[in-house]
């Protein structure tokens, strides 16, 4: 693995005004609606990760890093040509929502408003950006290792979803 530390997240650098760029990298994070603790759970993040292997297998992303934390969720993605980061981010959590709250046998609003997101200006900020997602779990004392927590990118179990052929 790279000998370069992840970033810290600065939560200032995270934009609202979007700009949907072909082949351009986004950081994003989503939080549940008052940050209940819902997701850190098999079944709810297989939901997570089924809605982004669907949006990777209609090439409308290509998925570098993810990680499932239990009241939020951070990925970097790749947006594909035509595609609109809001209307993707829209369409993914509205599905999300139903699934997520049928699982939890709740109806109402599951989401906070809005996501968080920053355009990666280099493959550098793209990768560190990639570590520090992987290591969220470690930052919030969930495992000693990154690659303990199962519904991470860090995980050679969800190793497969990934589309970075510059990762070790």
């Amino acid at each position: 693995m790279n000998d370069r530390a992840p970033i810290k997240g600065n939560s200032q650098s995270l934009r609202q005004g979007r700009i949907s760029e072909a082949f351009a990298c986004y950081f994003i994070t989503k939080v549940v609606d008052q940050r209940r603790s819902v997701l850190a759970n098999e079944r709810a993040a297989a939901i997570l990760l089924d809605s982004w292997n669907y949006l990777r297998s209609r090439d409308r992303i290509k998925l570098f890093a993810f990680c499932v934390m239990p009241d939020h969720y951070h990925m970097t993605l790749c947006l594909m040509p035509g595609e609109n980061l809001s209307q993707l981010m829209l369409d993914s959590n509205k599905f999300t929502a139903r699934e997520l709250n049928k699982l939890c046998q709740r109806e109402g609003t599951f989401w906070q408003e809005g996501f968080l997101d920053h355009r990666c200006r280099s493959e550098a900020e793209l990768h560190d950006l990639s570590l520090y997602i992987e290591h969220n779990p470690v930052r919030a004392g969930l495992v000693q290792a990154a690659e303990e927590w199962p519904y991470s990118s860090a995980s050679q179990n969800c190793r497969h979803m990934l589309d970075r052929e510059w990762w070790p």
